[in-house]
């Protein structure tokens, strides 16, 4: 759209510059290994299945390049292969990857309590590793081993893993990563040439508004466990991400729908240095958000300069998310707005969990009467599939990559929030612009980009807009003017631009709107 009315925001990419390649496989969401169980949360047969044909249409469709299974249930189900179903939910899983196009990043189980071992844990997971490796390789995009393993409450029950200093739960990271060498080296030996990834750590942020994060060995160290894991396994040659968890508001507690995406759109998540709190419902209760800046400086940053890219493998606005907010348009800005800021930072990727069925899910079962949170969904639901919000704002982040993070200079005023990323290679330059204003404060934004050093000559733009036009609330998106479907292919076109002589190019970014704009 031509430029109009508006906030003055100028944009300044210098199109020769290198960055950090964007992963292909960047986009992703994650899964309970429960997913995998024929019937599991109400859902008739198998989830993963190539003949869930909705499903493979909506992968394709919101181009979801990445699928982690594993989660909690990885650490508390049995392995693959020991129950009476044998490996069958495996072979549904990778054919399912195969017909969607996507790779699988296959968690194991680690967990052994005391109280209820499994005798042949590490034979069971090499067996499961060796099967997959023989029929999937092409698929995999790496093995992990154990889910969260620096919680105090996974260090009590497995006798494997302790703590030196009681009560400590970084002190048990020595013991931790002996017992995970012991599993990894009868995976490689079960898949030689397979990648793996770890330790999908989760035991970050706050308790009671006073922040921490687990150390290894110790405390005073002020080093992560996922940075440790990199500076110990990084020239292993075997390690493709070391993998973080991290949900950005923490537990919502008693959060408001309209609380919620005041927060999830507000700049503070996106620019504050230290955790902070934010208000949780009507009472005295307050919430606590880990900031990206924060969780970088802290553990993303130096685990990149260890070594090793970042995925984080399990990820989200809210714990479990906030009804009215996790699932609504507001998601998708917010969710857009994310995953570039850390793809500038040396993140290799990010999955957006998925537990079957709670808010924060981007595959959802059609609307109906299903019950988020409440575990299962009934089958004229479950018989049926869409993509929430966030499906959209990965569509949008798929359109806007192909290249290397360019370097981009925003000059606005200082109380419009609006940002803005750039990506380009040989073929292109992609200018992401994100306008998170909206209600009482919403402002169009009137953008000026000007692209040096690319001799782009053509210009393109389409937009990731609200079902409802400048509503954050609305349940539903379209990008290009389409919805994403789960049968036909998506429909979205691309308005042409024209740069002017010396190919600079001026549009209006509505409020509570993204756009893509391609120079080509």
């Amino acid at each position: 759209m031509a430029a109009g009315a508006g906030a003055p925001v100028n944009l300044i990419v210098d199109a020769a510059v290198g960055g950090r390649l964007v992963p292909t496989d960047f986009t992703g969401l994650s899964f309970e290994r429960g997913a995998l169980n024929y019937g599991n949360a109400g859902v008739a047969g198998y989830f993963f299945s190539p003949e869930n044909t909705e499903l493979v249409a909506l992968f394709r469709n919101a181009r979801i390049r990445n699928l982690r299974v594993g989660a909690g249930t990885a650490d508390q189900q049995i392995p693959p292969g020991t129950g009476s179903d044998g490996y069958k939910g495996i072979d549904q899983l990778f054919q399912f990857a195969a017909a969607a196009g996507t790779s699988v990043s296959y968690g194991m189980r680690l967990y052994n309590p005391a109280n209820s071992p499994i005798p042949d844990l590490i034979s069971d997971d090499a067996a499961a590793a060796r099967y997959i490796w023989q029929r999937y390789s092409s698929t995999l995009s790496s093995f992990s081993i154990g889910n969260e393993p620096d919680w105090h409450s996974f260090h009590i029950g497995d006798p494997s893993i302790s703590e030196t200093t009681p009560g400590e739960p970084g002190t048990a990271y020595p013991s931790y990563l002996e017992d995970w060498h012991r599993f990894a080296a009868a995976v490689q030996e079960a898949a030689p040439g397979a990648k793996l990834s770890g330790p999908d750590t989760g035991n970050y942020g706050t308790r009671g508004g006073v922040p921490y994060v687990t150390f290894a060995p110790d405390a005073a160290t002020g080093v992560s466990w996922t940075q440790k894991f990199t500076e110990d396994e990084g020239a292993s040659g075997r390690i493709k991400d070391a993998t973080q968890h991290i949900y950005v508001g923490g537990s919502p507690l008693s959060t408001t729908a309209g609380q919620a995406i005041d927060n999830m759109l507000s700049a503070k998540w996106v620019e504050d240095q230290e955790i902070g709190t934010q208000p949780a419902g009507t009472g005295s209760d307050v919430t606590s958000y880990a900031p990206y800046p924060w969780l970088d400086k802290r553990i993303v940053a130096p685990t990149v300069s260890a070594g090793l890219p970042v995925r984080l493998s399990e990820s989200n606005d809210y714990l479990t998310g906030v009804p009215g907010a996790s699932d609504r348009f507001a998601a998708a800005l917010w969710a857009l707005d994310y995953m570039h800021w850390w793809a500038a930072r040396g993140v290799s990727g990010v999955n957006f969990h998925n537990k079957q069925w709670i808010y924060t899910d981007t595959i959802t079962p059609a609307l109906g009467t299903y019950a988020p949170l409440a575990g299962s969904c009934g089958p004229s639901e479950c018989g049926s599939y869409r993509v929430s919000p966030k499906g959209y704002a990965m569509k949008a982040f798929d359109l806007s990559v192909g290249g290397e993070v360019k370097p981009i200079r925003v000059a606005k005023p200082s109380d419009v929030n609006v940002t803005a990323y750039a990506v380009g290679g040989d073929r292109g330059l992609n200018v992401t612009v994100i306008n998170k204003t909206y209600g009482v404060g919403a402002t169009d934004a009137r953008v000026t980009i000007e692209p040096r050093n690319s001799g782009w000559t053509r210009a393109a733009l389409i937009t990731l807009d609200s079902g409802e036009p400048g509503d954050p609330s609305s349940v539903t998106a379209t990008i290009g003017g389409a919805a994403i479907e789960n049968s036909e292919p998506w429909q979205g076109k691309w308005t042409a631009l024209s740069p002017d002589s010396k190919g600079h190019l001026a549009v209006t970014v509505r409020a509570t709107t993204a756009a893509v704009i391609r120079f080509y």
